[in-house]
């Protein structure tokens, strides 16, 4: 009999699924929607169940899950997007096994996303690798040595939260105000290219505009938009200072950047390595940055490696 790993990377909305053999190939991927009602307390089970209806359990040698939340030991400490409070994941998904012996690994989403660069993506063939995902928010994976670093309460990685900004302190979604994501997000874009619109009077064709992306501002940065580039260039500040602090704690061999926001690509990385070098001093000279390249599929890549 054939046998497999599956990669399941749990999101608030959809549960993407893949299943590899154990080369690291992958063979299939589907979706299932994720059932928040009743604190996410179905959603595991929907998991087994379309599992189940596609493969024999007795195939299947081991299951990585990602989960938007803390992890530390295979714990899960508190996942808002989900539902869920403290849950011991592998525990509660042998209940549906019953007698089949599967090994279960988990662990934050983000650092998954980071081990499925390294396992297939932009980032293979490295194992001291940084990932920053920068989107709606900003999360973080950690690889050191080819390891993955929960953390003790499961907050490695949680680079979005980094405290950057002592000049706006824009309130975060975590409490806190000033935090990486604030600034340097899709949505923290945003909010400096509306400050810098309020704050000065320098022509701008973001002024036609009552709502607009960090696409836009992106697309108005390259086309010589003064005011544009002036956000660009902060927000990549802001970046460029929290990848220093990362850089002097674990010295990474590649940072990976990934999220809807690396899509600016190379104009985003050089205006970061403008900045960067000044922070981390005669440390690094030459530090390899790249844009992630798995996409969406990166946790499902990055949940089977943490079985592999």
């Amino acid at each position: 009999m054939n046998e497999y790993i599956l990669g399941v990377d749990i999101g608030g909305t959809t549960i993407k699924i893949g299943q590899f053999d154990t080369n690291g190939t992958i063979l299939n991927k589907w979706d299932v929607p994720t059932d928040r009602s009743n604190n996410g307390s179905n959603i595991l089970k929907d998991i087994y169940t379309s599992i189940s209806t596609k493969l024999d359990i007795e195939s299947i040698r081991g299951i990585g899950f990602g989960v938007p939340g803390p992890v530390s030991n295979g714990i899960v400490f508190h996942c808002v997007n989900l539902g869920w409070g403290e849950k011991n994941v592998a525990e509660e998904f042998n209940h549906f096994i019953r007698d089949h012996y599967i090994e279960i690994k988990v662990s934050n989403d983000a650092n998954v996303a980071c081990a499925g660069e390294v396992y297939q993506g932009s980032a293979k063939g490295y194992k001291n690798v940084v990932l920053f995902t920068i989107g709606t928010g900003v999360g973080g994976g950690i690889l050191v040595n080819g390891e993955l670093v929960d953390g003790f309460t499961g907050a490695g990685g949680e680079l979005g939260h980094i405290i950057v900004d002592r000049k706006y302190q824009l309130p975060c979604n975590c409490g806190k105000k000033g935090c990486l994501e604030t600034v340097s997000s899709a949505t923290g874009i945003v909010n400096l290219a509306k400050l810098k619109l309020k704050q000065s009077t320098n022509p701008s064709l973001l002024r036609q505009f009552d709502n607009f992306s960090a696409k836009r501002v992106f697309d108005l940065a390259k086309s010589g938009d003064a005011l544009a580039l002036e956000v660009v260039d902060e927000a990549a500040d802001y970046l460029a200072y929290a990848m220093s602090l990362v850089t002097l704690t674990v010295n990474p061999e590649l940072f990976v950047l990934g999220g809807g926001v690396s899509n600016a690509g190379e104009f985003l990385l050089d205006h970061i390595k403008a900045h960067y070098y000044s922070y981390v001093g005669p440390f690094v000279k030459n530090q390899k940055m790249v844009i992630a390249s798995l996409g969406n599929d990166a946790g499902m890549f990055g949940a089977a490696y943490l079985v592999k």
